[in-house]
């Protein structure tokens, strides 16, 4: 983020603010911000702050979010937002009622491929009627603190299957049948491997692979009556590539800066139009995905 914020034309890396001095001062100057402040509460005062983002451990979302709104501040967080659908509900009613801007900084909805998957899905239908999709994501990230311990949000599902979900969910919905989990492997009490299907209408099974034990496939395929949809990433596709009886029919590539750039401008657009959330990733669409989530969890 720190490094979109300094390529994106209408922005200024302008406040770092760590608990820890020697990393608020680092990022400073590798980053180019203006401000560095060793309390939370000390930034959120300063009245040139337009927009807070919050990188915390999943678990200390909720606190910190309710700290940007006892002093007015618009935030983007980093998904999952919170730890349960209950506090999400809670805290997006709580900015509603404020009328003050909130959003989950989940970047792929947000990115141009989105739109483009659509169309080329319900607009052109390029692979026909969809019969069913896969999605990928396994990273070897285990012995992450924010991964292996439970206090501070940890788990496969908080933070690499919110991205199957909500690929799932910005495809076709939130009006499944059934979920249905297939495998889920725990340590110490937190979710590390799950394999899972979404049931939809019309017999579509979404399939849901997700492993933080192991460095593996990273990416969505969506089976049709007429052809294949490949996504070449789950959480940031830089090309897409359609196949018809296993022959190449048409690719489309992605040029982006990081990828963060599509929802600090969606946030930007957002607040000086007066509006509380992304039209991209909605609170409604938010609280939906931290629902099915929950079923993993709870």
């Amino acid at each position: 983020m720190a490094l979109t914020l300094n390529k994106v034309k209408g922005f200024t890396a302008f406040a770092i603010s760590s608990r820890d001095k020697n990393k608020a001062d680092t990022y400073l100057k590798k980053y180019h911000f203006k401000k560095a402040y060793y309390n939370y509460e000390d930034m959120l005062k300063d009245e040139e702050v337009d927009l807070v983002y919050i990188a915390t451990p999943h678990s200390l979302h909720y606190q910190h979010m309710m700290l940007c709104l006892k002093y007015n501040k618009p935030v983007l967080c980093e998904k999952i937002l919170t730890t349960s659908s209950k506090d999400s509900k809670d805290i997006y009613s709580k900015f509603e009622e404020k009328n003050l801007f909130l959003a989950e900084a989940l970047w792929t909805s947000f990115m141009p491929s989105r739109k483009k998957i659509n169309e080329l899905l319900f607009e052109k239908k390029i692979i026909g009627d969809i019969k069913s999709i896969d999605t990928y994501f396994q990273l070897d990230i285990k012995n992450k603190e924010r991964i292996k311990r439970k206090d501070l949000g940890g788990g496969v599902m908080m933070d690499l299957g919110i991205y199957n979900i909500s690929f799932i969910l910005k495809t076709l919905g939130s009006d499944y049948k059934e979920l249905e989990i297939l495998q889920k492997e725990m340590l110490n009490d937190v979710d590390m491997k799950v394999e899972a299907i979404l049931k939809y209408q019309n017999n579509i099974n979404c399939y849901i692979h997700t492993d933080a034990t192991k460095l593996g496939s990273n990416k969505v395929i969506i089976k049709g009556s007429k052809g294949t949809l490949h996504i070449n990433s789950l959480n940031c596709p830089s090309f897409i590539f359609v196949t018809r009886n296993h022959l190449l029919r048409k690719i489309i590539h992605f040029k982006n800066i990081t990828g963060f750039e599509y929802q600090l401008l969606e946030c930007k657009e957002a607040i000086l139009n007066n509006k509380i959330e992304p039209s991209s990733w909605t609170h409604e669409e938010s609280i939906k995905a931290s629902e099915i989530i929950d079923r993993f969890i709870y």
